[in-house]
C-alpha cells in the first residue's frame, strides 16, 4: 500500500507540473492583440434633419466612442501612441482622409477596457445629396503594443480597420458595436488555435504514457 500511495503521489505531482506548464504557455507566451470596437459614431455635417448642417463651416466634426480592450488573462499591454484615422468615401471612385486623432501612450491591465470618447475636427465632408441615403467612412487604428511577462517580452505593430456606414441623420446605421479587424487575422487566429491544440495533444499523450 505504501508503494502504491507513493506512485500515485508521483503521478499527481507530474500532472500538476504538466498543467502548470500548459497554463504558462497558453497565458504567458501567446498573447492576443487588443480589440477595438466603435460604439458610437456621429458626423454632424451629414445630418439632414439639422438645418445648420448645410452650413459646413461650423459643423465639420466627427464624434466617436471607441472601446480598447485587452482580453489577455495574465498579461498587461503597453500601447505606443494610438493613431486613429478617419477616411471618407463620398463615392466609389474617391476616398480621402478627413480627420485624425491620437491617444497618448498608456498601459492597460489584463482583461481591462479603455473608452475613448472624443469630437474630432474634420475637413472636406460635404453635406449629403438628399437622394443619397447613406455613405461610408473607414476608421483605421494603428499603434504598437507590447506585452510583458516572465516568459514573454515583445512589441508588435497593430493595424486594424472597419467600415462605418452613416445615414441621413449623421449617425451610424449599425445599432451594434463595430469591431475593427486586421488583414490576415484569420490566419493569426488559426495559428493561436493550433498552438493551443498542440499543447493539449502533448499533455494527453503524456498522460497516456504515464498511465
Amino acid at each position: 500500500m505504501g508503494s502504491c500511495a507513493k506512485c500515485w503521489g508521483i503521478i499527481i505531482s507530474i500532472l500538476a507540473i504538466i498543467t502548470a506548464v500548459i497554463v504558462v504557455c497558453v497565458y504567458f507566451t501567446n498573447p492576443s492583440d487588443p480589440s477595438f470596437t466603435i460604439n458610437d459614431f456621429y458626423v454632424s455635417a451629414l445630418n439632414l434633419s439639422d438645418i445648420s448642417s448645410t452650413t459646413t463651416a461650423a459643423n465639420q466634426t466627427i464624434f466617436f466612442d471607441m472601446r480598447l480592450h485587452n482580453s489577455n488573462k495574465a498579461m498587461g499591454a503597453y500601447y505606443d501612441p494610438v493613431k486613429i484615422t478617419f477616411l471618407y468615401i463620398p463615392n466609389i471612385k474617391l476616398t480621402f482622409v478627413v480627420g485624425e486623432y491620437t491617444v497618448p501612450k498608456f498601459y492597460q491591465h489584463n482583461q481591462k477596457s479603455m473608452y475613448v470618447r472624443e469630437t474630432v475636427a474634420t475637413r472636406g465632408i460635404a453635406p449629403y445629396n438628399r437622394m443619397v441615403t447613406s455613405s461610408v467612412f473607414i476608421v483605421k487604428v494603428s499603434t504598437k503594443v507590447g506585452f510583458k511577462s516572465p516568459a514573454y517580452r515583445k512589441k508588435g505593430t497593430v493595424v486594424v480597420v472597419a467600415n462605418v456606414r452613416v445615414g441621413q441623420n449623421g449617425e451610424r446605421d449599425s445599432k451594434r458595436g463595430i469591431t475593427l479587424f486586421e488583414s490576415g487575422v484569420g490566419d493569426h487566429g488559426l495559428r493561436c488555435l493550433g498552438f493551443r491544440v498542440s499543447l493539449l495533444i502533448l499533455s494527453t499523450a503524456t498522460l497516456l504514457m504515464i498511465m
